[in-house]
């Protein structure tokens, strides 16, 4: 089966599954935006929890849909704060099992102490990622039941695992994004990733060192979840940022996923070492991109 049709039948199999959004505002900080909490059902009925921030504004927001970097999870609404002062309001969850609120209760049938990442991956419908994916689609139903959102003014970012996670979610919703951004993006070239055993998928290469005759079935699997075959799929324009020197999520694996995005694309390529990805100056670049699309400005 092709990637691209087995994520349509996931989509349908999503779509069967209700929602069962709830939302119940906590307090509002001395940020002056609205802090409400919200939980909606994912696969295997997970309740994934997360965060919705508004600004106080009259009538309708822009809004971004932020996916966390691994085992990063909700701590103040400061975090985001860069979001809602430019005008934007914030959705964003605790990552399954990531050590925010989400659980993830649902056994694999193989599991490795070095991550998530090393979890279920002997048959795809087992694999972590396929849980982590499911629950970032359905997020982005969560933005289109909320009333005064902008749904021509919603857009997506991510870092490390979340720029992966974000890429896949742009690639596969049937919700229109207005941008992507996506910081030092993970799960590009998976294969090569195991093979190398670079960032979470130490776990993976370290089994195969063990039972290397599962080698190809493995990499079979690992491939419905590897953004660069899927990534054709993206209609509107994305910024990423990499870093030349990145350890954790090498540019040289991100790189053949970017070969193929069709859509209008811009990859920012930064020389410092380390997992950073431009650190503050490429915050500053897409909080200006989107003050320019918000403005109506062609860039």
């Amino acid at each position: 089966m092709k990637v691209s049709d087995y994520w349509l039948d996931e989509l349908e199999k999503s779509k069967a599954l209700d929602l069962d959004l709830t939302i119940e505002q906590l307090f509002d900080t001395n940020l002056n935006i609205k802090w409400h909490q919200f939980s909606y059902t994912s696969l295997y009925n997970e309740r994934i929890y997360g965060w919705l921030l508004e600004p106080k504004v009259q009538g309708s927001y822009p809004l971004v849909i932020d996916y966390l970097g691994y085992m990063n999870h909700l701590e103040s609404p400061l975090q985001f704060n860069h979001w809602l002062e430019i005008g934007c309001g914030v959705l964003v969850t605790d990552s399954r099992g990531q050590g925010g609120r989400t659980l993830d209760q649902t056994a694999y049938q193989i599991k490795y102490e070095e991550g998530l990442m090393s979890s279920g991956f002997l048959e795809k419908e087992d694999f972590y990622l396929r849980r982590l994916y499911w629950d970032a689609l359905r997020l982005v139903d969560v933005a289109w039941q909320l009333p005064k959102v902008d749904k021509s003014k919603v857009f997506i970012h991510g870092t490390s695992q979340g720029g992966g996670v974000g890429l896949f979610t742009n690639s596969v919703t049937p919700h229109e994004i207005r941008y992507g951004f996506y910081d030092v993006p993970s799960h590009s070239n998976i294969a090569n990733r195991v093979k190398n055993g670079t960032g979470s998928y130490q776990g993976i290469y370290q089994h195969l060192l063990k039972y290397p005759a599962q080698r190809d079935k493995i990499y079979k699997n690992l491939a419905y979840f590897d953004i660069k075959n899927i990534v054709h799929q993206i209609k509107n324009p994305v910024l990423v940022s990499v870093g030349n020197l990145d350890p954790v999520c090498p540019k040289e694996d991100f790189e053949k996923a970017y070969q193929e995005i069709k859509s209008f694309k811009e990859l920012i390529c930064y020389p410092e070492p380390g997992h950073g990805g431009g650190g503050q100056s490429h915050e500053t670049k897409i909080l200006e991109t989107i003050l320019k699309e918000l403005s109506g400005e062609i860039i």
